[in-house]
């Protein structure tokens, strides 16, 4: 996946900011504990990258990510990892009027997102398939986190290999407003009976 100028800027100057960057691994035993400075967070983290976080930071403390990510199963208890799921696209390759593609966000469960890429496309009514992420040797982008005392040590394993996929907040206002204009144009049964006597 390309990435934008200001996002390699600001992974590079992160890295050359804290020399420790570079020397650790998310499964050394030992971490870094005398970092100068903590790194701002990034919410579309890509890449072979590393980060230190402040434990204070919101985001961190969420593990969030803008890939539609997935824990998954890891040996270490003291060590979280996530798994990307890809991205799940319209079939017919359609643009929305301003041009746009459609990339959705999978949902996070297997059962679930099956049933995803059995509905339409929201624009043109197309079939949905979903992008498998294989940005890692063949295998998903995998994030992994570790708290240690005042920080958050993040780091991400694999390029991501698909277009990004609407953020979480994106896709809660999407499917608010599929539910407001199915609501305004299928009224109740009830409300039916009654327009249709009337």
């Amino acid at each position: 996946m390309l990435k934008g100028a200001d996002n390699v800027v600001m992974e590079q100057d992160s890295a050359s900011r804290n020399g420790e960057m570079a020397s650790w691994d998310i499964n050394d035993i030992k971490l870094p504990q005398d970092v100068k400075h903590t790194d701002w967070f990034q919410e579309w983290p890509d890449s072979y990258v590393k980060h230190i976080y402040s434990s204070e930071d919101k985001n961190a403390q969420r593990h969030h990510s803008s890939w539609a990510m997935r824990n998954t199963n890891n040996h270490n208890s003291r060590i979280l990892k996530k798994s990307c799921l890809g991205v799940v696209v319209c079939g017919n390759d359609c643009s929305t009027l301003d041009g746009r593609k459609i990339y959705l966000r999978p949902a996070i469960c297997d059962k679930a997102r099956q049933k995803q890429q059995k509905k339409c496309c929201p624009n043109c009514s197309g079939p949905l398939r979903l992008i498998s992420c294989r940005g890692h040797g063949g295998y998903p982008v995998t994030n992994f986190w570790r708290h240690e005392g005042p920080f958050i040590f993040f780091q991400s394993k694999g390029a991501h290999d698909h277009p990004r996929p609407e953020t979480k907040l994106e896709a809660e206002a999407r499917r608010s407003i599929q539910k407001a204009q199915t609501a305004f144009s299928s009224p109740c049964p009830r409300l039916k009976r009654l327009q249709e006597i009337e």
